[in-house]
């Protein structure tokens, strides 16, 4: 008797200013697939591959998005040039021989896929050691100046994008399993950035190549995410310094979170050299409940 195939499944995903809108259909989705290469680490990447054919853009097509190649160039990834959300890789694993007819696989970022269709923080992942593959990465190195505030036993942290277009550093306590205040949010930008946060204050933070950022606004326009315009990785998202009158146009709620917000950055510990994310306890935050007016699937 013929083995029979699982049924197939029809799944929508997107950046987050909805420039690309995809659909993918394969099996229902169960587990994930998540590498530990110098890149898929930084922008916390879950891939799903499904078949040549299998998938179509509904917005947007992939020669307007942002392409980035390193390496061996066995893979393109690829992320929109407007909010900086990671949403495909094209390429392959094991290059086609000489005369070979191979097609490329296509992976979609599942973190990408619309709310309510699959659950990251629940969801069976696959481990693929990328890491181990030639050639070895060399982290960008942070050559600027140190931040300059003062915490009393604290060291310096320093990390980059992966193109190493942005560098930055960070004074902080040490970073470790205990640390708290760290969060992963799931709200309808951070879910896609797959960032950790942690809030140290304006003067523990220092950035070098700011030319280099470009800043997504949403929402109430009030804070921005900012990202390597090269290679797409979110370094670190902050508000806007408003005027008194602007602050008082804001509704109570807002106030408050704006009230800390102005003194912090968001700052991206997958960013941050010789720092494993996975040794560390982040909270989870539901931030997509939270935040409103709420974000509307494209």
């Amino acid at each position: 008797m013929a083995e029979q195939q699982a049924p197939m499944k029809t799944y929508r995903g997107n950046c987050h200013c909805a420039a690309f809108v995809y659909e993918i259909t394969l099996p229902e989705i169960k587990q994930v697939m998540e590498c530990n290469c110098s890149i898929c680490y930084k922008k916390a990447a879950l891939w799903v591959f499904p078949k040549p054919g299998d998938f179509k853009f509904i917005q947007g097509t992939p020669p307007q998005i942002t392409k980035y190649n390193f390496g061996k160039n066995k893979f393109t990834h690829e992320f929109c040039p407007t909010c900086g959300v990671s949403v495909m890789v094209v390429g392959h694993l094991t290059p086609p021989k000489p005369g070979e007819d191979k097609q490329p696989e296509n992976g979609f970022n599942a973190r990408t896929l619309q709310h309510g269709q699959i659950d990251v923080w629940k969801i069976d992942i696959k481990t693929f050691n990328g890491e181990a593959l030639p050639p070895a990465y060399d982290p960008p190195k942070y050559t600027g100046p140190e931040p300059t505030a003062d915490v009393e036993g604290g060291q310096l942290y320093t990390g980059s994008c992966h193109c190493g277009a942005v560098t930055t550093a960070l004074k902080s306590k040490s970073i470790d399993k205990d640390t708290q205040g760290l969060v992963e949010c799931n709200c309808s930008s951070c879910a896609r950035y797959g960032a950790m946060w942690t809030y140290p204050a304006h003067a523990q933070v220092a950035v070098e190549g700011a030319e280099n950022i470009t800043e997504y606004f949403f929402n109430k326009k009030i804070a921005s995410k900012k990202f390597c315009k090269i290679c797409g990785i979110p370094v670190i998202s902050e508000a806007l310094q408003l005027s008194d009158d602007k602050v008082a146009q804001l509704d109570e709620n807002t106030k408050k979170w704006y009230a800390n917000a102005r003194t912090i950055k968001a700052f991206n510990l997958r960013t941050v050299n010789g720092l494993n994310v996975k040794e560390l306890a982040p909270a989870h935050f539901d931030g997509y409940n939270f935040i409103q007016p709420g974000y509307v699937e494209p």
